[in-house]
């Protein structure tokens, strides 16, 4: 008797003997390749292994069938993997590793044409840049022919068809057919349907027999035997692609052809030596992870390659407009190779802090079923899921593979459906290895047993779940590897993303390095597949032209800071230039949970009034009161936030105007908690503080916070000096709509809404933006003209009674938005935005569309001294239009920032719409320099501060949505969805479908509680900063 220790050798076969065959069973649909291994062959369902079921299957061995593997029930066929009655949305089967153009996206004719671009910019000095983009040489002189590729008889799953191509019967027949002779040139497969060749011929069929392939007997009556079908579908038309380029002709399905093929042919060579993870390449070999999560790893950090094929605008330089994106991509992966169980142990170690450290004893407890109140029947209690066990859920669809000694070369992969759960049929002890059991022969057995007498090993961790895979077979945990490689889709914690931005963080030396070593990796010069279509790739970066963009000076109240180069300036010596016009009066200093006594929270009241009034801060009260708030029971904050409220208006006469809070920690569920309350119950403007700086008290610190505090009182920070890029009465409008990321829901995959936030300038030099924010559904990024609706003409109504007078110029800046998104923004959103602000000013106005977007991997690295700071990045207010740009779209990168730390990536605006017609300098310089006004930086920043700004107040408003601020903690929701679940019940996959989302309470409430002027100044205020 062996016993297993966690050793990857030792780990038992889960394999029938009939499981052989179900390898290339064209009914399996398995597939195999040098990273991948898809899983192959059916394993017994749920019922095989239940005591009520006679049968004589081993864990996890095919059972008998006529149908060649299907698990489901006699008579109906295998899923098809996909809903058949969800209407395919147009766009949503391109190849996802292409950046097209917007119009690709486009079905018939937009009312609203993308602009094209007017011209080049002028202004500025001139420098060099290198990018990290390279060109395409050569295309094919000669045809290039594109086949469908089918298989007679039709497998059940599509990727049986890869199988089938891989065969050295097929490889073998198409270099030379029966038919047609020696084939001169080779096959570039897509591993899909597609194929193309210089080959041209109409057709060729190679008869395949699969049985033979694999070297073992047919079985009578079961036929394994094929025919391959090349059927010549289209010629790719590179004349398309380049007449498209030169903004000659339209986008077409033949210039879609060409750059799938392109993609194709880049990407086939470097994934028969990486491992190909949509456009990222890995080298599993040489790779060395990095540990996310400390002390229990069961995240990590890995480096790969980034590679794009995209248009260009590089032909009017001499180029063919096409070129490759090479660039470092850093990806958090689960940790593989690794015992499932010591794995599972570290993940729910790391989960919860409260679960740090617990031994297996505990852990086994822990995740047996939970009595819950029955509400069907008061009083009696029922079994369900655990916290633990909920948590396990995270770690769906997980793959991992079995090692077992005289197979440890076997790669079949298999995927965690669940981890088995049925507390009627199990009780409180779970299904486990022990209570799990199934026929086998005559006799029924455990999966415990079956080990110890199939594979002389002995489970040490018996009580653990069992894991259900999606080809319903049952593992232990322990006698199973997780693979390596499978991407963490899960919002990083504070942590962890801390850790990962240490890891990710490179200099541009060190950057510009590791791109030209990625260059290497892909082997262009070596690759066949470029060679068989004559195709050339330059493996150099382009060096283009850029422009700097002279800097504005900074007017304070009475001086000019000039911060040149640099890209910062500070406070000493300064005043705002606009001091708020809401005094200080009636305002507090509230601790939260004792964190700072009050002689501190005094101290740091008296070091923020210094601050504050030295900056020209209005105050009228310089001492303030301090109060105690415990939010150790969370019912009754509200009620003790409100006496406070009452105790501040009646000792001041009037509303309060804001009140501190001194937060003991970073705790987000506290935050928003005391947000919520302030900004939908009382209306008011609130400042948080951390009690680590209340403690020191320094004076940046304090100016910093005096400068959100004046902004949330009505005032601005500072403005351009001699800005005259309006010559009408211009509005400026910034858009956002932020996603919650798988994790923020909890545990349980809950879903959580899509928040859309709108930043409207409310005075004349853009200083000031108030902000309106409503849900927007789930995982929806564009606003319908219903949302517009409710959230544009309040905000325009007051713009309007603050200008005396009705915009007639808007910039409407989007953020977050893809190019298949382009035409959604301008017929949904701008349109609506249009009609709104027309119908309140009651005047026609001129609406430029620009979206701004970092998520892209386009470096910049200067080429001299003059170009760059002392780390080689970019200096503030670089422009490229050249080289990485579309090839006539009207679009520009712009860096308008200093990178702190790292390689700074630039912005990429593209102008959709413009009907303004703002000079490209001046368009360019307004952009650049509206930077230097974010109200709470003394450094420009990256983006135009409309979109920072709804950014903010996006992620503000979770606050403000109608439910309990618990409800969206992970532990919380957690224990709220812990409820039991019927047999089968898989809630925790998402659904397709779009499950209702409130809208967001209103500032001030429905208690009558807030001042009616506190809800009108809020709205109109900063209030997110």
């Amino acid at each position: 008797m062996s016993y297993y220790q966690g050793g990857y050798l030792s780990v038992p076969s889960f394999d029938g003997p009939s499981d052989t065959r179900s390898n290339t069973s064209h009914r399996s649909g398995g597939s195999q390749s040098r990273h991948h291994s898809q899983p192959s062959g059916s394993h017994v369902s749920a019922s095989h292994v239940s005591a009520s079921h006679h049968g004589s299957q081993a864990p996890g061995s095919r059972p008998p069938s006529n149908a060649g593997g299907a698990s489901g029930p006699q008579g109906y066929p295998e899923p098809l993997g996909y809903d058949p009655g969800r209407e395919k949305k147009f766009g949503e089967d391109f190849n996802k590793n292409i950046d097209l153009p917007p119009e690709a996206y486009v079905q018939g004719k937009l009312n609203t044409p993308f602009a094209r671009r007017p011209g080049f910019g002028s202004q500025g000095k001139k420098v060099g840049v290198q990018v990290n983009q390279f060109r395409l040489l050569n295309v094919p002189l000669q045809d290039v022919i594109q086949y469908d590729i089918s298989l007679d008889p039709e497998p059940l799953r599509p990727s049986f068809i890869k199988k089938v191509w891989n065969t050295s019967g097929v490889q073998a027949a198409l270099k030379k057919d029966p038919t047609y002779g020696i084939m001169p040139h080779s096959w570039l497969y897509d591993g899909h349907r597609l194929v193309w060749s210089r080959n041209n011929f109409p057709r060729i069929e190679i008869k395949v027999d699969m049985d033979k392939e694999q070297g073992r007997p047919s079985i009578p009556g079961r036929s394994n035997k094929f025919v391959l079908l090349l059927t010549r579908r289209t010629t790719i038309r590179l004349a398309s692609l380049k007449s498209y380029l030169e903004g000659k002709s339209e986008w077409d399905t033949h210039v879609l052809e060409c750059m799938n093929f392109f993609d194709h042919v880049i990407r086939h060579w470097p994934s028969q030596h990486l491992l190909a993870i949509k456009r990222n390449f890995y080298d599993t070999e040489k790779s060395r992870p990095f540990p996310l999560s400390e002390p229990h790893r069961t995240i990590e950090g890995i480096k790969g390659i980034y590679a794009s094929i995209r248009m260009n605008s590089s032909m009017l330089t001499g180029g063919l407009g096409l070129g490759i994106n090479v660039d470092v991509a850093n990806t958090a992966f689960w940790r593989g190779d690794i015992s499932m169980a010591e794995f599972v142990r570290n993940f729910l170690w790391s989960f919860k802090r409260e679960w740090d450290g617990m031994p297996w004893p505990n852990i086994y407890q822990a995740l047996r079923p939970a009595p819950y109140d029955d509400l069907r029947h008061p009083g009696r209690k029922v079994p369900g899921m655990s916290e633990m066990f909920r948590a396990l859920r995270r770690l769906q669809k997980l793959t991992f593979t079995v090692k077992h000694r005289g197979k440890s070369n076997d790669s079949k992969v298999y995927r965690i459906k669940n981890f088995l759960f049925d507390a009627g049929k199990y009780g409180s002890e779970g299904a486990n290895a022990r209570n799990v059991t199934f026929k086998r022969g005559e006799d029924e057995t455990t999966i415990e047993q079956y080990f110890k007498d199939q594979y002389g090993v002995r489970l040490i961790h018996w009580q653990l779940p069992l894991i259900e895979t999606t080809r319903s077979g049952y593992f232990p945990m322990e006698c199973v590897l997780v693979n390596r490689f499978q991407r963490y889709n899960f919002k990083l914690e504070p942590d962890q993303t801390a850790r990962m931005i240490k890891f990710a963080v490179t200099r541009p030396a060190q950057r510009s390095q590791a791109i030209m070593e990625n260059v290497k990796a892909l082997k262009w010069v070596e690759d066949p597949i470029l060679k068989e279509f004559g195709i050339n790739i330059k493996p150099v970066m382009e060096t283009v032209g850029a422009r700097i963009i002279a800097n504005p000076k900074i007017q304070f109240a009475k001086k000019v800071a000039d911060p040149g180069t640099r890209g910062r300036w500070d406070l000493r010596g300064q005043m705002f230039a606009g001091p708020n016009p809401r005094p200080l009066r009636a305002w507090a200093v509230i601790v939260v949970n004792r964190c700072v006594d009050q002689p501190t929270a005094q101290r740091f009241a008296g070091a923020f009034v210094t601050s504050y009034k030295g900056l020209g801060g209005n105050i009228a009260t310089s001492q303030p009161q301090c109060f105690l708030l415990s939010m150790e029971r969370s019912a009754a904050t509200a009620d003790e936030i409100e006496k406070i409220y009452k105790a501040v208006g009646a000792q001041y006469q009037a509303p309060p105007d804001l009140f501190f809070f001194i937060l003991p920690d970073k705790s987000q569920v506290v935050y928003e908690r005391l947000k919520k309350n302030m900004d939908i119950r009382l209306a008011m403007v609130s400042q948080m503080v951390q009690s680590s700086h209340a403690v020191k008290a320094q004076p940046q610190y304090c100016a910093n916070v005096a400068m959100k505090v004046n902004a949330k009182l009505g005032g601005f920070t500072s403005k351009l000096v001699g800005a005259n890029f309006f010559i009408a009465p211009t509005m400026i409008i910034g858009v956002d709509v932020s996603h919650g990321s798988h994790g923020q829901a909890g545990g349980g995959g809950a879903s959580i809404a899509s928040m859309a936030a709108m930043t409207i300038s409310m005075n004349r030099d853009a200083t000031r933006y108030a902000a309106v924010c409503e849900t927007n559904g789930q995982r929806i990024e564009i606003l319908s003209p219903a949302r517009i609706r409710e959230m544009i003409p309040s905000t325009v109504e007051r713009w309007c009674q603050e200008h005396k007078c009705a915009p007639q110029h808007v910039f409407y800046f989007r953020d977050g938005v893809s190019e298949g998104q382009f035409a959604g923004v301008l017929q949904s959103e701008a349109e609506e935005v249009r009609e709104q602000i027309e119908k309140v000013g009651r005047a026609k106005i001129k609406l430029t569309v620009i979206v701004a977007t970092k998520r892209h991997s386009i470096r910049f690295f200067p080429t001299g001294p003059d170009g760059g700071d002392n780390n080689k990045n970019p200096l503030p207010g670089m422009v490229v239009e050249h080289e990485v740009t579309h090839p006539f779209h009207y679009d520009f990168y712009m860096c308008s920032h200093v990178a702190i730390q790292g390689t700074a990536r630039p912005v990429h605006y593209h102008v959709l719409h413009d009907e303004v017609g703002m000079p490209i300098d001046k368009l360019q310089q307004m952009i650049y320099h509206q930077c230097y006004q974010y109200m709470r930086s003394t450094t420009p920043v990256s983006i135009h501060p409309a979109i920072y700004y709804a950014h903010l107040a996006a992620a503000r408003a979770r606050a403000h949505e109608d439910v309990a601020i618990s409800e969206r903690d992970p532990m919380h929701r957690l224990e709220r969805m812990n409820r039991p679940l019927a047999k089968g019940d898989n809630s925790s996959t998402t659904s397709s479908t779009q499950e209702y989302v409130p809208p967001l309470m209103p500032i001030g409430g429905t208690e009558n509680k807030a001042h009616p002027r506190n809800v009108e100044f809020f709205k109109n205020t900063m209030w997110y900063i």
